[in-house]
């Protein structure tokens, strides 16, 4: 089942959160805080446990952020729509998984809107560090505590035992924090190290859950290691370097 009304409201609303980001001044104040907290409660009510509701709380507070950051009224506008299509099935994920853990097929949905998610989040936390007078401290642990949420959740949607993925949790939040720190000498915007970020993001995820599902293999990994590198290396290749100040 892919439509239920009730997450097709929610996902309007969460398109008029954005709307009224982008063109009410005072949406910083007391509007944008009520108008979240409505989208995240609502999302909780629907998918009645917490690790479902991680990340459409993420992505409501993630999209308003990287939202500031686009020029374009066209781009806000496919911005704002593409985003409430990931709300959309980050919530329907989480209503199929509460009526049935094992949905295969919610855990993939689920999993698409986890990479838009931290996208979203390490797009915007980069982007408003290279505008704003942000320490290199407080990026790390902006990237640590969006990448362990995120994380944990989706090892506890796909079932892994709570010590060992709070630990590995842990561990990914240490490696992107690592990685952040690194990215901070490199000549790139913010979308390109949001990307490359997000690659060894997700490079880390899939040998961990492979491992824990018993589907991790010398080949595998070797492929993960090459297409790591080769991604890494043609986005560095083709993107814009601008010069060290």
């Amino acid at each position: 089942m892919f439509l239920r009304f009730n997450i097709l409201f929610l996902s309007f609303l969460f398109a008029a959160n954005l709307w009224v980001a982008a063109n009410f001044e005072k949406y910083s104040t007391w509007v944008g805080i009520v108008f979240s907290l409505i989208l995240i409660i609502g999302a909780r009510l629907i998918v009645k446990r917490w690790k479902y509701s991680v990340l459409p709380a993420i992505l409501t507070a993630g999209s308003v952020f990287l939202l500031f950051l686009i020029d374009s009224y066209s781009q806000m506008r496919i911005f704002s729509i593409l985003a409430s299509i990931v709300f959309y099935f980050a919530v329907l994920a989480g209503w199929r998984l509460a009526q049935y853990e094992k949905d295969q097929t919610a855990k993939a949905m689920h999993n698409l809107a986890t990479i838009a998610s931290i996208f979203l989040w390490y797009a915007a936390a980069y982007g408003w560090y290279l505008n704003i007078s942000l320490p290199i401290w407080a990026l790390m642990i902006i990237f640590s505590v969006i990448t362990f949420l995120v994380a944990f959740s989706s090892f506890a949607i796909n079932q892994i035992e709570a010590e060992k993925r709070l630990v590995y949790s842990v561990f990914l939040a240490s490696l992107i924090a690592q990685v952040v720190w690194i990215q901070n000498f490199w000549p790139f915007g913010y979308l390109t190290t949001a990307v490359i970020s997000l690659i060894i993001y997700c490079v880390g995820w899939e040998i961990i859950l492979s491992f824990f599902l018993k589907k991790l293999t010398v080949r595998a990994v070797i492929f993960e290691i090459l297409f790591l590198f080769s991604s890494v290396a043609l986005i560095l290749l083709s993107t814009k370097w601008y010069p060290m100040i």
